[in-house]
């Protein structure tokens, strides 16, 4: 079984995206996050029916009960030292999340360019948003269609675009020209 550690950005992202994590469940894996990095996501931009783009807040419940991730609270010593050295270049959320991918040998799930860096210089799988995406597409032949709007979703209410050194840039520009 695969496993996975999913960091704040990347949940935002497939949130925006599929407008829930409850998608999830397309994968049956193990996913998880830790309670720093889901304590980052807060709120929620959410377009309404005249356009308008509004924040709301979201519940931790709320979320959970799309799909029980499963939130880190408790550390082992290593996990505790490898993200107190991890968070002088990246995010105490990110940290966590990378540091527990790391020991507990968990894909790191991040959107984040600097955290993606330090994963590849400890040795730690990755995986983006965007990678979940398109393996989450390919389960299903009535999902590419819906590619276009779920990266739509991604770039407005999450304000995310992939920066021009990303591997899935070249895939997330050729949609937007649909």
């Amino acid at each position: 079984m695969t496993r996975y550690c999913l960091d704040a950005c990347s949940i935002i992202n497939l949130f925006c995206g599929w407008g829930g994590i409850q998608e999830l469940h397309s994968f049956g894996t193990y996913w998880s996050t830790t309670t720093t990095a889901l304590g980052e996501f807060k709120d929620v931009r959410v377009q309404q029916t005249d356009g308008t783009i509004v924040r709301v807040p979201l519940s931790h419940g709320l979320l959970l009960g799309q799909y029980p991730l499963t939130v880190h609270t408790e550390f082992h010593p290593l996990e505790v030292a490898t993200a107190t050295n991890l968070s002088a270049l990246i995010d105490d959320g990110e940290a966590e999340c990378l540091a527990i991918a790391k020991h507990r040998e968990l894909i790191f799930v991040s959107d984040d360019g600097p955290a993606i860096l330090a994963a590849e210089g400890l040795g730690v799988r990755t995986a983006s948003s965007l990678d979940l995406i398109i393996a989450w597409s390919e389960l299903d032949a009535s999902r590419p269609a819906r590619l276009t709007e779920i990266i739509e979703r991604i770039e407005v209410l999450a304000r995310y675009v992939p920066p021009r050194s990303h591997p899935r840039k070249e895939w997330w520009d050729r949609l937007r020209c649909r």
